[in-house]
């Protein structure tokens, strides 16, 4: 038992959702026995916390993610939960929400620099076949990576174009009708980002922890590296993060809710079997820098 989980109410139950330091399970969880210190501490050393028994009610679930940061306003309108601009309705049922998750390695929130984000996905809706959330350990992946490279990849940054990726999302999405935006729309939003470079290892907020930074989508190259050797080290370190032994795959249940630390895992969504709903509800919570 960590130090973290024997300052938990006794009558939270806590399990431990992988054999390699990966995922914590609390059942029975009701904030009103918990602090949201305790709980930030558990998520730091977890990476990912599955809590079960938490109400459904939204305006509890806002509550929750405030315990980590501000909750960030959901872009485009048409995909917040009514009522609340907070709330991203992830659904694969065409025309209620936002699709059902990024199908690649990713931590929410890496179109923006020096800013971390904790994740919050509650279901309403489970998939009886597939459907899975996978989580994948940056820390663990850094400290598996031969001691050369580690050494090697300490000292290198990262490329993220994404203002050049936004706009092909946005052009894409719009093509394909699953998003509505107006001109003034998308350049407002064009205007929040930026290309940015970063470095591809980083100490964690609160534990400085080393982690790998890591994003299939928004990563695209080592500046300074030719672009067959960039690729090459970039798919080591993927490869290694990712290994089938080191990620925890999540099959969902009604109710569930977990909380995700970008800083510290990376996800990915696996498609619900066809003919299967899946519903959730997201929210992302920007942490203050001197949060612990």
């Amino acid at each position: 038992m960590s130090e973290a989980t024997s300052a938990l109410p006794r009558a939270a139950e806590t399990t431990e959702l992988t054999g390699f330091g990966l995922g914590l399970r609390i059942d029975g969880f009701a904030p009103g026995d918990h602090g949201p210190q305790e709980l930030r501490a558990l998520l730091w050393e977890y990476g990912v916390l599955h809590l079960t028994g938490f109400p459904r009610d939204p305006a509890e679930f806002t509550g929750l993610a405030r315990w980590f940061g501000e909750p960030e306003t959901v872009f485009p309108a048409e995909h917040r939960a009514p009522g609340h601009p907070e709330v991203r309705l992830q659904t694969n049922v065409r025309g209620l929400g936002a699709n059902a998750g990024g199908q690649y390695w990713h931590a929410d929130g890496s179109f923006a620099p020096d800013r971390s984000l904790v994740t919050l996905l509650t279901c309403d809706e489970a998939p009886q076949e597939e459907g899975e959330t996978l989580f994948a350990d940056l820390r663990a992946g850094l400290a598996a990576l031969p001691e050369e490279v580690r050494a090697e990849v300490s000292g290198l940054n990262g490329s993220f174009p994404c203002r050049q990726i936004a706009e092909q999302d946005m052009r894409r999405a719009t093509a394909m009708r699953t998003v509505v935006l107006s001109e003034e729309e998308r350049q407002r939003k064009l205007a929040e980002l930026t290309d940015f470079v970063r470095p591809l290892v980083a100490p964690h907020h609160a534990t400085r922890r080393p982690a790998l930074v890591l994003n299939e989508h928004w990563l695209r190259d080592i500046p300074g590296r030719p672009a067959a050797d960039s690729r090459q080290l970039l798919a080591l370190l993927y490869d290694t993060v990712t290994r089938p032994a080191n990620v925890y795959r999540h099959r969902w249940t009604v109710g569930d809710v977990l909380v995700w630390d970008n800083a510290s895992v990376l996800h990915k969504a696996v498609p619900a079997a066809p003919g299967h709903r899946k519903v959730t509800r997201r929210i992302t919570s920007v942490v203050p820098a001197a949060r612990a």
